[in-house]
């Protein structure tokens, strides 16, 4: 059999020869199949866009990424997509209505992967609680709404879901048992019970064999004898074993083995049974092997350890990857790379497991788990796990401290079991430390010293802690965490064990709460939005479920990628300089071009105008552009990722491929300098960009604080990445691209290829997220893919990868302060000198510091500071606007000043920042004020300061920050209302581009405002060049208002055009004034455009307040309540602008605990340049209790509705968290013997390793009692 078949949504399909090895699942649904619902970022398992439902043979339906899968592997697969789940045909899933109505989409690319998320949850589980819900959603990621509406919508599904809010699914969405009536698991039936099974269950199943395209032999066996054949046949020099393929998104493979052997449907390695051990299948996947552990902990005694390495393993990677990654894959994982932080591993050496090989001549042998990693596994297959049974004199305990709450690898992982006599004597220790060095298993020494120890004692912690210590020898590996934090934390860890371990009697309760995990009892999330509608100008300011939210959740709406492929389409891969600074010598791409499928290379010689992607000075406006950056490296690479040139090939992955096989040698190379506290010594990298001096300094000086501040890097994330399909025409170019600036596009393009503007059609219909990345350097991607697209006279396409967009694209610019104050004896500041450094990368273009010249002071006396802002270059990409640039930065480091003076002079945080607030800024206030009430804050501080004296371990932080925000810049946007004769229906074209803001949906109710129509007659189309030409950016939280403006200048202008008309008749229908102003030859089309004299100026105020709780042994948090109020104006669509705010916030709480960017010192290299170490928070890190205010009655002008910015200065809010958690670091600190007025300096992220090496945690401290009795008897 030389054919792989499968169903896709019920129909049938096959691959076979004319396949490749590195074909997925995914490429195969949107390439082959045009089903392009399916989305994707990372192609990694990391992200979730891709996550579809799949039933392997005999087994439940569950999420899987199909990214990861193989679509070879895909044999009797019934796999469901999003089209296949519910659509505009058939109608929509109860799942895409409720996410839709509870607005938990905005940009909506990522709102796919997470309706196939959930249906596959409810398909494998319909009673499931809420708490495991919010559990279940490690796989995915949302970059726009903060994830609070996602959950809510997704929780009224849950069996336990307060009534009436309880959706869950009717019973025909469900398999039914044919015995039972019940739900149908397969995988779970009684032994009692048969299962009728149907046709393709109980077919006897052939081999596949099949000669792959590319030149792979791909081989599906079902039984083990089959592997050996095909590897006696096929030769065992370079093969792979597949079970679930998803080793890949841990260990990227560039190229796929020769010999390739599918063994998923293996029965023997499957199931499990008991005989003195429990037998586990090493083919089992690792959600098999929860259930298992779950159903054995509860009926075996001697396997009561099994529920708590479910619980464990509940934290490798998320659902869709543990439905398909094995037992066994894991541990191969671990055996080929030693280094990997398997949690598999640990577990099973902890508890002494053995495992059993099978060799090629059918011999078994049994080794350690540690052993294995020694043993030759050529031509060998892991057959079984054995697990021993425990007795209750045994105790176990594992931790895994994580860079955020799910999906992510180890920091440092441990394990402990300790079997004891009954008077906690040690009879036998296992300790198991996982990411210390590739070649570190056990705590051996510390093992031996505890045998014959009584344990819980603070003799035997304290010398057991030394002999630990001698042993623990703990290795860099960049871009993990420092080996000093990972070696105390493996202490700490020991420590935290004990605790869990200790009884009741035996520990001080002030020490007891250290071995509590928080994540573990973390409850249910929820939230609250509280703001006031006025209903007599509905659908003004009223709560509407977005345009295209629903279409969106179908994966009907589509984006830049998603464009069918074309006749003849090629693909670019970028290339990318290797080196930090120098001249390129030799470009060499004669191997590329040699491989198979490729097709041609352009670098700066081939460009036949302008080699830029910006336009240095902008003709219309001065504010946007300063300088021309090179679309293709000319010859002096600036730094590492600089993009050299394209490799064009037939397919995307021949093309990533063939990139880089493109050799090219430099000179003049030299170390970068990479660090903005740096760059700023040589004046030749640094530039005066804008100054305020204060006027009038107070005399009352009391105290002259000097400091300085360092915050770093952040990735955008956006869900879609960077993507540009340009098209040949009859005129010119079609280009369809990713962008918020079109007009740049066009602009650049034609510079490029020398060709008229008015040849080049720019087309975008929405944005898959954006903050800012889409600006300018989707403008390289565009203008790249119209010179090969020029070129070759053939469509092209080019998508950047993560890893290519992390190393060549811009990020959120580093900010280093110095400051001076001198402050009364009240903390008010008698004067301020400022001096921000903005790093922006190796050129100054975008000028970044402009936003930060009205917000420098935030909302603080301005006459008394003295103000400087620099731009300072580095050996960097090129740095780029994002989400509030500039004023996250410049409002942040006046929140820490402020914080300083509190600490230093031993006052409340909030008095020192009332009593220095701008004269113009007092209705903050009035807000401070309802935030207390509403936050019950006096209750909540005593109980935050009573919390900290009672406990050592764990801590609490109660902080607040203010914020005033103003935007800086307008807008060019025409906007065009046609209204057709036949139904009066509306169509609006406008420049602004939506990516998740509302826009659309705003645009909408304006118009169903003013012209009395319900708000389905009003359809908003994709933008285009032809239609909005010149337009400026989309961005700065302006772009709602200014198409607002416009929509509302439509109106306008056709209401007094069809007065007359109405005048004769009484209040006729809209439908019926229409066809009779057609008659009158009356147009219907109107014009609007808005320009800079429409520039609003109007400030933004806010107050938040949040509580965290760190545990100071790991640096581990919980953010536990946010209660955030914004001026928001009257917003146009509260539930819209809700998510924005929310979405905003969680942005910036990533910025500032868990998004840690790091770079290679000596190369430059970007190394967190993946999901799998660049960490954006999830779904069980946002608040426990996140609570949103609008204020009350605020209105800011008649032209923008009362209408204020919203999605960006929320983040600027996000500063709350780790001033908040300084609060707890301090508490830790004063224990520790430090003075809590002393000020301690963090730059960059809080992340857990940030906040645990802050906390001057010293082992010495370590005890179960503080005081000991010395005569016990």
């Amino acid at each position: 059999m030389d054919r792989v078949n499968f169903t896709i949504n019920g129909k049938p399909h096959s691959v076979g020869r004319e396949t490749c090895s590195d074909l997925s699942l995914l490429e195969y649904l949107r390439v082959r199949c045009e089903l392009r619902g399916t989305k994707y970022m990372c192609r990694e398992g990391g992200c979730g866009a891709c996550v579809v439902a799949a039933a392997r043979p005999g087994e439940k339906q569950g999420a899987v990424n199909s990214c990861l899968v193989s679509v070879t592997s895909c044999q009797d697969w019934e796999i469901t997509t999003i089209e296949g789940v519910g659509n505009r045909l058939k109608g929509y899933h109860p799942i895409q209505k409720t996410l839709a109505k509870l607005n938990g989409t905005q940009c909506g690319y990522c709102s796919p992967g997470w309706v196939m998320a959930m249906y596959s949850l409810l398909k494998s589980n319909k009673d499931i609680s809420m708490l495991e819900i919010e559990k279940s959603f490690g796989s995915n990621i949302c970059r726009c709404t903060g994830y609070r509406p996602i959950l809510e919508a997704f929780k009224k599904f849950a069996s336990d879901a307060p009534k009436p809010d309880n959706y869950m699914l009717d019973i025909e969405d469900l398999n039914i048992c044919k015995i039972s009536g019940k739900t149908c698991r397969k995988s779970n039936c009684s032994e009692s019970e048969w299962c009728l099974v149907e046709a393709h269950d109980a077919k006897e199943h052939q081999k596949i064999e099949i000669d792959l395209k590319d030149g792979r032999s791909f081989s599906k066996v079902y039984h083990i004898d089959d592997i050996f054949e095909v590897l006696k046949q096929k030769g065992d020099d370079d093969y792979m074993l597949v079970a679930g393929n998803t080793a890949k998104g841990a260990f990227p493979i560039l190229e796929y083995p020769r010999v390739l052997i599918d063994i998923c449907c293996v029965d023997e390695l499957k199931g499990y049974h008991l005989d003195q051990n429990l037998v586990l299948g090493a083919g089992c996947t690792l959600n098999d092997t929860i259930e298992i552990f779950k159903k054995l902990a509860a009926t075996e005694d001697n396997f009561w350890y099994l529920q708590k390495l479910q619980e464990h393993l509940q934290l490798v990677a998320h659902i869709p990857v543990r439905n398909l990654g094995s037992v066994a894959g894991n541990l191969m994982i671990k055996h080929k790379h030693n280094e990997f932080q398997s949690d598999v591993f640990l577990l099973l050496e902890t508890i002494g497991a053995y495992m059993t090989i099978l060799d090629s001549n059918k011999q078994e042998k049994k080794v350690t788990i540690r052993e294995f990693l020694k043993v030759d596994m050529r031509s060998k297959v892991i057959l079984n796990i054995l697990l021993p049974p425990l007795g209750h004199d045994y105790q176990f305990e594992s931790f895994k401290v994580m860079p955020r709450a799910q999906s992510a690898h180890a920091i440092v992982n441990a394990a402990f079991l300790y079997r004891l006599d009954s008077s906690s004597t040690v009879k036998e220790a296992r300790i198991v430390f996982g990411a210390i060095n590739p070649t570190f298993v056990h705590a051996s020494k510390t093992e031996t010293f505890l045998r014959g120890k009584k344990l819980f004692t603070n003799k035997t912690l304290q010398d057991s802690i030394e002999v630990l210590k001698t042993e623990l020898v703990v290795e860099e590996n960049p871009p993990e965490p420092s080996a000093k934090y990972r070696n105390k934390l493996a202490i700490n860890l020991f420590y935290k064990g004990l605790l869990a371990l200790c009884p009741d009697d035996a520990v001080d309760s002030q020490f007891a709460s250290g071995g509590i995990v928080l994540s573990r009892k973390r409850p249910v999330s929820k939230a609250k939005q509280d703001y006031t509608t006025n209903p007599l100008i509905y659908p003004l300011n009223k709560p509407v479920e977005k345009v295209e939210a629903l279409i969106q959740c179908a994966g009907e709406a589509p984006y830049s990628e998603d464009l069918p492929s074309c006749p003849h389409e090629v693909f670019g891969a970028f290339v990318l300089a290797t080196v930090p600074k120098g001249d390129i010598d030799k470009i060499d791409s004669s191997k590329a071009l040699k491989h198979p499928g490729v097709i041609a290379f352009y670098s700066a010689d081939d460009i036949p105008g302008v080699n830029g992607f910006t336009p240095g000075l902008f003709p219309k406006i001065d504010y946007l552009y300063l300088t021309k950056e090179e679309l293709f490296c000319s010859g002096s690479v600036k730094y590492n990722g600089h993009v050299i040139g394209v490799v064009v090939a037939e397919t995307r992955s021949i093309a990533e491929y063939a990139a880089k096989l493109v050799h090219v040698t430099y000179k003049n190379v030299t170390k970068p300098v990479l660090d903005v506290r740096e760059a700023m010594k040589f004046p030749d990298r640094k530039k005066k960009a804008g100054e305020h001096d204060g006027t009038s300094a107070g005399g009352n000086l009391f105290k002259l604080i000097k400091g300085q501040q360092a915050i770093f890097a952040q990735q955008h994330f956006c869900m879609e990445t960077l993507v540009s399909v340009a098209k040949p025409t009859e005129e010119g170019l079609e280009v369809h691209c990713t962008t918020q600036h079109m007009d740049l596009v066009q602009m650049m393009i034609s510079r490029a290829l020398k060709m008229p503007e008015n040849k080049i059609d720019v087309i975008v219909r929405r944005l898959g997220g954006a903050y800012g990345l889409k600006i300018s350097r989707s403008s390289q991607v565009a203008v790249a893919s119209a010179l090969v697209a020029h070129k070759l006279n053939r469509p092209c396409r080019i998508i950047l990868p993560f890893t290519t967009l992390a190393k060549a694209v811009g990020k959120r610019l580093p900010c280093y302060s110095e400051y001076e104050i001198a402050v009364d004896l009240f903390g008010k500041i008698q004067l301020c000198k400022e001096f921000l450094y903005m790093d922006t990368g190796h050129v100054i273009d975008e000028p970044l510091f402009l936003p930060v010249l009205d917000v420098y002071n935030n909302c603080y006396d301005k006459l008394r500071w003295i103000f400087l802002v620099f731009s300072v270059i580095t050996d960097t990409a090129c740095n780029t606007w994002c989400r509030s640039p500039g004023t996250l930065e410049a409002i942040a480091a006046v929140e820490f000043i402020l914080e300083r003076v509190a600490y230093e002079m031993s006052l409340d945080p909030l008095t020192v920042r009332l009593v220095n607030l701008n004269l113009t800024d007092i209705e903050l206030i009035e807000m401070v004020e309802k935030v207390k009430h509403d936050a019950d804050y006096a209750k909540r501080r005593a109980a935050v300061d009573k919390f900290n004296k009672e406990n050592r371990w764990k801590k609490k932080g109660l902080r607040w920050s203010l914020l005033k925000w103003a935007p800086f810049y307008g807008q060019y946007f025409d906007v065009t209302m046609s209204v057709y004769n036949d139904d009066g229906t509306v169509s609006i074209t406008h420049g602004g581009i939506e990516m998740g803001q509302g826009l659309n949906t705003k645009a909408v109710q304006i118009a169903s405002h003013f012209l009395g129509i319900p708000m389905e007659k009003i359809q908003i189309k994709a933008n285009h060049t032809h239609m909005t030409p010149n337009s400026l950016v989309s961005g700065g939280s302006l772009t709602s208002i200014n198409v607002g403006i416009g929509v509302q200048r439509c109106c306008e202008i056709l209401l007094a055009r069809l007065a007359p008309l109405k005048v004769g008749l009484l209040n006729p229908a809209w439908e019926l004034l229409v066809k009779l102003a057609y008659k009158a030859s009356i147009d219907l089309q109107a014009h609007a455009f808005v320009s800079l004299f429409d520039t609003q100026k109007y400030e933004v105020h806010g107050v938040t307040l949040a509580e965290v709780e760190v545990d100071i042994l790991t640096g581990e948090w919980e953010l536990l309540r946010v209660d955030l109020l914004e001026d928001a104006g009257m917003s146009i669509s509260p539930s819209v602008d809700v998510g924005q705010v929310e979405g905003a916030f969680i942005m910036g709480l990533g910025y500032w605990t868990t998004e840690h960017m790091v770079y290679d010192s000596d190369t430059g290299e970007v190394l967190t340049d993946r999901p799998w170490n660049y960490h954006v928070p999830q779904a069980r890190d946002i608040p426990q209790d996140f609570r949103v205010y609008f204020k009350d009655k605020s209105y800011s002008e008649v032209r923008t509705l009362g209408a204020k910015s919203i999605g960006e200065p929320p983040i600027c809010m996000s500063v709350v968290v780790p001033l908040a958690l300084r609060e707890a670091i301090a508490s830790a600190r004063r224990d520790a013997g430090k003075a809590l007025n002393e000020w301690f300096q963090i730059d960059g992220p809080y992340t857990r390793e940030a906040i645990h090496m802050h906390t001057e945690t010293d082992c010495s401290d370590f005890k179960f009692k503080k005081k000991v009795n010395p005569f016990p008897f």
